[in-house]
């Protein structure tokens, strides 16, 4: 019994080792004759591994969401990300498949899931029912799908309190990584050519403007930069102040600092602005007592002010705000009201606001703005319908992060609490001043890699539920007399 045992482990090792080759082979190969055999090499790839439930499969995945190369077709997926995102979730549903685990709780059970799920609902029928059908519309869609697919890939992978850590420790480094870059980018006074490379093409904008000391390291934008550290700094925080091992609380320090200083060559005001909100829930969360809270919060207003003095007279940017920058917000801000006002039930459609803009105010030729509003975008392309269908989806997030935060018996689950909370109120403050997530498919990305921790977490639940209430009929069953 212990040889076949042994002989069975030996074998899978070897297919193991095998697979690896094979698929390490393949992408060289792939990548010397042509970028797009690459990234169809590269799907496949995931496609199998994920059928395959390769565990260091996510972990690679969440490493390079920062990196999001588009892909030159004229095809509705536009980038490598979208593409690998859809592979990754087909992979999953057939191995769940395989093993015979059902499907119905995974892809509706939870409050987090069926509010995600309203939403994408309305984004389909505010962008092909309501409204005629756009490229543009079809490409953002394919986008929200295939975040959704990378939100049901992370509720079946994430099970434990050891998948959680190993998630966050990869995506702290990636982030380090990502921080290095930009480093790199302002010391060279460039984007530099490994930045042009990835992005030879902009996906619905113009290619951002000559370099003015603003870093944007791997992601496409400054501003989509600084939302994406913004929603890694409350992990950060969380695992530099409650992890009890030592590795966890240096990653998070370390990642912290360079972060935040990371986040300031970004120059994004709004970013910094959500920055502080995060400082600030923090002073009030994480301390333990009336006293510490008292001297974090001190601490954080000491911080901030004296970080805005100093930022304003290194940068000309951060001393205020120019009134360039003020009227053409103002004008931007008018015409998604107008857009709004328009149609207020449903909106413009999904992923239509670029386009439909420049039908209500004056826009440049060749230039494609988002709103610099979160709310305002949301009314004008889902209207007040979806603008509910987000808000409820935001509280449902905030409510199962809470009850995680608050559950000090898992470490872990604790931290993710906190750091969903921390992301989420970053967002929602940047998003007074700016729109990320169609100029920036990795801040979606990640974002909807946060919404999955609480997603999980009630998946969780109501395994232990069903569990429960199975034995307790079980236990009924055998206990009760014959007839």
């Amino acid at each position: 019994m212990t040889q076949s045992a042994e002989l069975a482990g030996t074998q899978s090792t070897r297919r193991l080792e095998l697979l690896l080759v094979t698929s390490s082979v393949a992408l060289t190969l792939a990548a010397w004759f042509s970028p797009l055999a690459l990234a169809l090499v590269a799907a496949a790839a995931v496609l199998f591994l994920a059928g395959m439930r390769f565990r260091p499969l996510l972990l690679a995945i969440v490493f390079f969401i920062p990196v999001n190369p588009y892909l030159n077709w004229d095809l509705p997926i536009r980038d490598l990300q979208t593409l690998l995102r859809f592979c990754l979730f087909v992979g999953t549903l057939l191995a769940r498949q395989r093993a015979g685990e059902p499907m119905r709780p995974w892809l509706f059970s939870g409050r987090i899931t069926r509010a995600l799920l309203g939403y994408f609902a309305v984004a389909v029928i505010a962008a092909t029912v309501f409204n005629a059908p756009t490229g543009a519309a079809a490409r953002e869609l394919m986008r929200l799908a295939s975040y959704l697919c990378f939100y049901y890939a992370l509720l079946d992978w994430l099970r434990t309190e050891k998948d959680l850590k190993a998630v966050f420790h990869v995506l702290l480094v990636a982030t380090i990584l990502v921080t290095l870059f930009g480093f790199y980018q302002f010391l060279i006074g460039d984007y530099s050519s490994l930045y042009e490379a990835l992005y030879p093409i902009q996906d619905e904008a113009l290619k951002n403007p000559s370099w003015a000391g603003r870093i944007t390291s791997f992601l496409s934008h400054y501003n989509g930069l600084a939302a994406y550290l913004n929603m890694v700094i409350p992990l950060c925080i969380g695992l530099a102040a409650r992890a009890k091992d030592q590795f966890s609380r240096v990653l998070g320090w370390t990642c912290f600092a360079l972060s935040s200083f990371a986040l300031l060559l970004t120059q994004s005001r709004g970013g910094l602005l959500a920055y502080v909100a995060i400082l600030l829930l923090s002073a009030c969360l994480l301390p333990r007592s009336g006293k510490v809270r008292l001297r974090w919060t001190a601490a954080v207003i000491g911080f901030s002010v004296s970080g805005a003095l100093l930022a304003g007279q290194i940068f000309a940017r951060l001393q205020g705000v120019d009134l360039y920058t003020e009227v053409t917000r103002l004008g931007i801000w008018a015409g998604a009201g107008l857009l709004f006002a328009g149609n207020p039930v449903i909106g413009v459609g999904y992923g239509n606001f670029k386009t439909a803009l420049t039908s209500a105010i004056a826009v440049p030729d060749g230039y494609m703005l988002d709103a610099h509003n979160l709310y305002l975008e949301l009314l004008a392309e889902t209207g007040i319908i979806g603008f509910a269908a987000f808000a409820i989806l935001m509280v449902a997030s905030v409510r199962c992060a809470r009850r995680m935060f608050q559950a000090a018996e898992e470490e872990m689950r604790s931290i993710a609490g906190f750091a969903v909370i921390g992301a989420i109120a970053g967002v929602l403050v940047h998003g007074m001043v700016e729109y990320v997530f169609h100029n920036s498919p990795q801040c979606a990305a990640l974002f909807f890699l946060l919404l999955a921790l609480p997603g999980a977490h009630e998946l969780r639940a109501s395994r232990t539920l069903q569990t429960r209430s199975a034995t307790a009929n079980s236990q009924q069953l055998s206990t009760s007399p014959e007839c």
